[in-house]
């Protein structure tokens, strides 16, 4: 192959006018013997899919990925690479979902098949919920303030190149986009939130992973289902496992989930995500583990929101430094909650305050590489 590559960059910088699929068809006969010769060798054949596919060989790249399925049913990634690719490449929903369903016959315990499969049909989703902005569905109708223009023409929502090339390619998003999103179950959530109760029921009792369909879904907050499905999985979690400390955290934040900072609601949402650390503390059994949750939401929040409005902030940080107190008070530290503590007082512009804080936790918890280094930094400025 990298002789192949360095051939076809010398013909090029040279100006030669020469053939090049001599040197494909002789890598696609060495592959295929590979393969041949060692069927249970899975990267040889991910590498085989991945030559056929960057040399946009179509027939050669469904004939192996075919084999390839056909000979390793139980391996997780080999139905991943699939669905992706009739997703990605195809734009064949419907062929993802096929091979998704069929490898988890095979694969009832890969979380990364089960992660895979709600992924898949969310980004199905916010791909249809793009199409139906194109397409002006969910906007309300607009009239234009020039008078020179008919009075009665319709403005359609301002959609970027980029997102109307990426639509307008998948064309089996149009009859989907003029479904019904509340009665859609693909549209509402209902497909997702099947996927995550299947997914339950295979792996009962893994909180972690429950939490990971909360991260995963979270990250389309931007979807009118979001907040439908958060719910269901956090209740989910709370009925499984009530005191354990990642299940009510996700409870206490949820207010705040697709919340801007800069949103009115903001204020109020975080009185009750306040309001809600405090019942959890006292119903969890490690509260060390729920100030760690607290401190780390609260303080990449602050980092992320520089123009966050001076009371909010106030109120955030008050709250920090009261929970970091707490916890030391209670012997529920963690070196990386001094680590974020003083990270807090500096950015605060109390240096001597965060040095001391620094020097604290190195007593509690000597030759801790994190703190360590930031008391080095810290004393460096």
């Amino acid at each position: 192959m990298n002789l192949d590559a360095l051939y076809r960059k010398r013909i090029k910088r040279l100006g030669i006018r020469a053939r090049m699929h001599y040197g494909t068809r002789r890598i696609f006969f060495i592959l295929d013997r590979a393969t041949r010769k060692f069927p249970g060798n899975v990267p040889l054949w991910l590498q085989y899919i991945e030559f056929a596919k960057r040399e946009k060989a179509n027939g050669v790249l469904a004939k192996t990925l075919a084999s390839a399925l056909k000979l390793h049913p139980a391996k997780p990634e080999l139905w991943i690479y699939a669905a992706r690719h009739a997703v990605e490449e195809n734009l064949n929903i419907a062929e993802g979902r096929g091979h998704m369903q069929r490898g988890l016959r095979f694969c009832t315990k890969s979380k990364d098949m089960w992660r895979e499969y709600a992924k898949l049909e969310m980004v199905f989703v916010a791909k249809v919920f793009l199409r139906r902005a194109v397409l002006g569905i969910d906007q309300p109708l607009k009239k234009r303030d020039d008078g020179d223009e008919d009075e009665n023409m319709v403005i359609l929502p301002e959609v970027t190149s980029e997102d109307f090339e990426t639509a307008k390619k998948d064309k089996s998003l149009d009859t989907m986009a003029l479904e019904n999103v509340d009665t859609n179950p693909a549209l509402n959530g209902a497909l997702a939130i099947a996927i995550f109760d299947q997914a339950m029921q295979e792996i009962p009792g893994d909180i972690e992973f429950a939490g990971d369909f909360y991260g995963l879904f979270a990250q389309f907050r931007q979807l009118k289902c979001c907040r439908r499905l958060l719910e269901h999985v956090v209740k989910h979690m709370l009925d499984k496992a009530p005191k354990h400390p990642q299940a009510l955290w996700l409870s206490v934040q949820l207010p705040l989930c697709a919340v801007e900072p800069t949103d009115p609601a903001f204020p109020r949402n975080l009185s009750t995500v306040l309001a809600n650390m405090a019942a959890a503390l006292a119903d969890t059994d490690n509260r060390s583990e729920m100030y760690l949750f607290f401190a780390r939401y609260f303080t990449e929040l602050l980092k992320q929101s520089p123009n966050l409005d001076v009371g909010i902030k106030k109120v955030i940080s008050s709250s920090l430094i009261k929970y970091f107190k707490q916890a030391e008070k209670e012997d529920a530290t963690k070196p990386e909650l001094y680590a974020r503590w003083v990270d807090l007082m500096f950015r605060r512009e109390k240096k001597e305050e965060a040095i001391r804080i620094a020097q604290k936790g190195l007593e509690i918890f000597p030759g801790d590489v994190g703190l360590s280094n930031v008391e080095s930094k810290l004393k460096s400025f």
